[in-house]
């Protein structure tokens, strides 16, 4: 197949910038994984990190041709000279030389604050990496239609004809043909090799078979020889027509999108996280359907919900603010945003104390629920991804996707008790604690026979079994139901069923298939109604499955809000209908001659906990665009700024102090008011507008 220059913005993706920051000298990673301790590649690039290893920040203005000397930085490895993309204080960017002598080298640099040196193992097959769009070496992975360039969710087919990816890697050995899994399923790929644009940069080009469509948020990894890259994800939509919305074109992100389910204790409710919509929704099984919509701030993607044991309260990951929310559920509203680490991506709760995983900044936040507050970070392994709670021994169990380990942790002390080690390329998932002494584990992208790795917790052994026998994807999410223990397999559509009797440490009998819908993403166990609760990313339902019986006796649209009828649109109307969302009914005065501070009174509701007051110029609203909740396009008046904001208790009337600078535009603003429950309306309103006089 044609080699196709990636339109998006690569330069970002290798340029800079890292979450990750290290104390010691200089650590040398891949530039995509930022992997750890691990070995590179001649040719491929690196990213150094450091201290003061420089002055200054400077980038090279031709990626296809790189200096070897930039801002005053040389880098040389085994003696040969590197050259440079991007160089800064912290963080220097470099392609190793083609050149560069194998085995354990000396890498230095040199800088106008000196020279530093570090030390790096160079193999010709180490593990690649594919960069990401975040740069952080996991969540979406920097991947583009090559069909039409575009970013985002994928189709299976575009302009009628298959859907062709092109993934942005470093570090493969194309000797041979590398091995790429998209939700464990092998792929075809028609072109391995270096990318056009950029030194360095590697394109693998692969064909999206229709047996994926409407998988939903699923794994990708590439395999060269027996080593595995790090995991990113993509979305796969469901074909035109099969989803939940019928207007939803083909290779286009969605406002609504299923991830990960809680139920809530001795109740027949469920709590759906939709990581598109920023909501929460509320679903009341005996009924069959959504009750209620909380709101999130815009752009939280929230992407994992957990709920105490009393079924009070609610925690929420909030993988795009790096937050995570607490929800009364006596009131289904949220009473704070605890800020955390960078992508939070799971969450574990146990008894006054909720356990908050941070994939991008490979560690653990531990809230205290009385002062609502990280009480203690953890540092976890390399891309921590989920967590499982063992009450008896106050243990929680932490899986490290990239860095294929098990960190296991005093959920009281926070102190690390031990790391299992699966294996380098090992990429762990869903896990579930059976016992002191057994934990199961999933491990979507190896393949597509659902591979489950069962770890003694006490030896360390693992043993393997295969729990999709149809081969259909890899299993991901856990639940267990007494000696049933469940596996959701996304790409196939299936739930399966395994008996685990007490105290064995492997299944008994032989899997039991049960069909569901597409793209089966979180698994939850109803103990009061007897129900497996699936959700199906695919078709926007949850399945719900008689653990008597086991068979589908339910299925609720799961994406539309408690005030929509069958034929509403992919839209956020429900968000912005939510109950808990701020509204304004008036802000006094209306407005404000330039160059002078004052007092603003704002009249509204659930104006509780408000962290911002904003103005912005209608022109400068773009309207909403789909996916994650990041199209209004909103740009904030910077010659208006805001202090001292007061709420009262019924969370009805706020002032905040308003300062108009003398270069500011005169003009009409609309008012928002930021808070833990979302954000004010951006539609205009006498209610919200102010309007800057001279």
């Amino acid at each position: 197949m044609k080699r196709v220059v990636p339109v998006l913005t690569l330069a970002a993706a290798f340029f800079g910038f890292s979450f990750i920051a290290y104390p010691q000298n200089l650590q040398v990673v891949n530039a995509a994984s930022l992997t750890p301790n691990g070995s590179v590649a001649p040719g491929s690039i690196i990213t150094i990190f450091g201290l003061q290893l420089t002055t200054g920040t400077a980038r090279a203005t031709d990626a296809s041709n790189p200096p070897d000397a930039l801002g005053g930085v040389t880098v040389s490895a085994g003696g040969v000279k590197s050259t440079l993309f991007y160089v800064s204080p912290a963080q220097v960017n470099a392609v190793l030389g083609n050149t560069t002598p194998l085995g354990s080298q000396t890498l230095t640099l040199t800088s106008s604050t000196g020279t530093k040196t570090g030390t790096i193992v160079v193999e010709k097959t180490p593990a690649p990496g594919i960069f990401s769009l975040f740069g952080s070496g996991t969540r979406d992975g920097a991947i583009i239609n090559a069909i039409t360039y575009g970013l985002g969710a994928f189709s299976t087919t575009t302009l009628n004809r298959s859907t062709f990816l092109s993934i942005f890697a470093t570090g493969i050995d194309t000797s041979s043909t590398p091995v790429v899994t998209i939700g464990g399923v092998p792929v075809t790929v028609l072109f391995a090799g270096n990318a056009p644009c950029c030194v360095g940069l590697q394109q693998v080009n692969v064909q999206i078979p229709d047996s994926l469509a409407g998988a939903g948020r699923v794994p990708v990894i590439i395999k060269s020889g027996d080593k595995s890259s790090n995991l990113v994800e993509i979305v796969l939509l469901p074909n035109k027509g099969q989803g939940a919305f019928k207007d939803d074109e083909d290779n286009e992100s969605r406002n609504r999108e299923l991830a990960g389910i809680a139920w809530v204790p001795t109740t027949s409710l469920v709590l759906v996280a939709d990581e598109n919509d920023d909501v929460v929704r509320v679903i009341d099984l005996q009924q069959r359907k959504v009750i209620k919509t909380i709101s999130l701030p815009n752009g939280a993607e929230p992407v994992a919900v957990a709920v105490n044991s009393t079924g009070r309260f609610a925690v929420v990951a909030e993988r795009g603010l790096g937050k995570a929310a607490i929800i009364d559920l006596t009131t289904f509203t949220v009473i704070a945003q605890v800020p955390v680490g960078s992508g939070p991506i799971a969450v574990a709760i146990s008894n006054n104390l909720a356990a908050v995983l941070n994939g991008e900044t490979d560690n653990v936040s531990v809230i205290d629920f009385t002062t609502r507050t990280v009480v203690r970070t953890i540092a976890a392994g390399h891309t921590p991804r989920a967590i499982a709670v063992d009450l008896a021994s106050s243990r929680a169990y932490i899986t490290n996707e990239n860095a294929g380990s098990v960190t296991a942790i005093d959920f009281n002390t926070g102190a690390i008790v031990r790391t299992y080690d699966l294996g380098a390329s090992t990429r762990p998932q869903s896990i579930v604690v059976v016992s002191s002494a057994l934990a199961i584990i999933t491990e979507p992208a190896s393949g597509p026979d659902g591979k489950v790795i069962l770890l003694n917790l006490i030896t360390g052994a693992t043993t393997t079994v295969a729990a999709n026998p149809e081969r259909s994807g890899g299993s991901n999410d856990i639940a267990i139901a007494g000696n049933n223990v469940f596996f959701a397999n996304q790409t196939g559509g299936t739930v399966t069923l395994m008996q685990l009797l007490p105290g064995a440490t492997t299944f008994t009998g032989s899997p039991v298939l049960i069909r569901a819908e597409t793209g089966v993403r979180a698994l939850a166990v109803d103990t009061k109604d007897n129900l497996l609760i699936v959700t199906n990313q695919g078709t926007g339902n949850i399945v719900l499955i008689d653990l008597a019986t086991r068979q589908v006796v339910g299925r609720i649209n799961a994406v539309r809000g408690e005030m929509e009828d069958q034929n509403g649109k992919d839209d956020r109307a429900d968000r912005d209908r939510a109950a808990n969302l701020p509204t304004l009914t008036s802000v006094t005065p209306a407005s404000g001659r330039i160059d002078t501070t004052f007092t603003l009174t704002i009249q509204g509701t659930n104006l509780t906990g408000a962290t911002e007051v904003t103005f912005i110029k209608p022109g400068d609203i773009h309207g909403q665009g789909k996916g994650r909740g990041r199209g209004e396009g909103k740009n904030t008046d910077d010659k208006i700024t805001t202090s001292s904001i007061a709420v009262n208790p019924a969370g009805t009337q706020m002032t905040v102090s308003v300062r108009i600078a003398g270069s500011a535009d005169p003009g009409t603003r609309i008012v928002r008011v930021e808070t833990p429950n979302g954000e004010t309306s951006l539609l205009q309103s006498t209610a919200n507008t102010f309007t800057v006089n001279r």
